[in-house]
């Protein structure tokens, strides 16, 4: 074969090759089903929660960042399919000087500079943080979270601070639904204390926890990990005293327009957790939930379609009733 024919025949792509495009970084890191162990896992949460700049650094100064040792943010760039972490970091560069040169990235004069009220302002700042939660939040926390979640022989319990626990109790009733021994823990202190002597190994403890972080909180998760249970942490960016012992921390930007931090990301975050404890439980759930809507039905505790129907139709029946035994 000629030089020529060679240098022809390497420049042939296929169409197929070049209609799809090359996985990321931030894709790979995102996968489903990856084996990270808990060390690599902090590496992740750094790389995704500063991407694509804390990738660039050296892996040194990331593995401090993330406070792990240098050959586990190697082991990372290799479990990531890469050869090592140069080739990792040329990806990183390469998605830069592409992001920099597509015309999508510049930005267009508005139409008119008009301010937008504060409705649409805090909506578009929410919005904007449930797209962060999206992208800053590695999958296989989730996957660990739901895993723990989905255990019919853990006893989950769910609680959180003055505003966060409300979120805990939508969690808390969104898995009452899909499985046995999902409790709310809220009551006074006298409560909590006596709810930790019942505390063991087989509990998972969902906590809650936004800035301003609540003491008695951090007091009953620890103690709860003392006496063997698993923690679950969903906090915010700036992270809870507790994710320094959690086995599992969810974090999720919480700032917006509003004097008061969001809830909305949260609770978006349980709304996923929810759907992919229902999926990874399949048929047993609908089972449960059935069993749970007959019980109600028979009690009358929700206004169904059907009863809602039949109580318009005994309605007109009781008006005439009336009007014959009217004087």
């Amino acid at each position: 074969m000629t030089a020529r024919h060679a240098m022809t025949r390497k420049k042939a792509v296929p169409a197929k090759a070049l209609s799809q495009p090359a996985r990321t970084v931030r894709d790979r890191l995102m996968e489903q089903g990856r084996a990270f162990s808990k060390s690599e896992l902090k590496v992740v949460r750094i790389l995704l929660s500063n991407y694509p700049a804390a990738g660039l650094t050296t892996v040194s100064k990331l593995a401090k960042q993330a406070g792990v040792s240098d050959p586990t943010a190697l082991r990372l760039a290799q479990r990531l399919g890469f050869d090592g972490f140069t080739e990792m970091q040329d990806a990183l560069l390469t998605e830069v000087e592409a992001h920099m040169r597509s015309p999508l990235t510049l930005q267009q004069a508005p139409a008119a500079r008009q301010r937008p009220d504060v409705y649409r302002a805090f909506f578009a700042d929410t919005l904007a943080q449930c797209e962060t939660a999206t992208r800053e939040t590695a999958t296989a926390d989730y996957e660990r979270a739901v895993l723990l979640l989905s255990d019919p022989r853990m006893t989950v319990l769910c609680m959180g601070g003055r505003f966060s626990r409300f979120v805990a109790g939508i969690l808390q009733r969104c898995l009452h639904h899909l499985r046995e021994g999902a409790v709310f823990l809220d009551g006074n202190a006298a409560d909590m204390v006596d709810e930790l002597a019942l505390i063991g190994k087989r509990h998972v403890l969902v906590v809650f926890d936004y800035r301003r972080y609540q003491a008695d909180t951090i007091r009953f998760a620890a103690q709860a990990k003392d006496r063997g249970a698993r923690i679950v942490l969903l906090t915010d960016s700036w992270k809870s005293p507790i994710s320094a012992f959690a086995d599992i921390t969810i974090t999720a930007p919480t700032a917006t327009s509003s004097p008061f931090d969001t809830l909305v990301t949260p609770l978006l975050q349980v709304e996923a957790i929810a759907a992919a404890v229902a999926e990874r439980r399949g048929a047993d759930w609908r089972d449960r939930a059935a069993r749970l809507e007959e019980v109600r039905t028979e009690n009358h505790v929700t206004l169904d379609n059907s009863s809602r129907s039949s109580k318009m139709k005994t309605q007109p029946r009781n008006r005439a009733a009336k009007i014959r035994n009217s004087p």
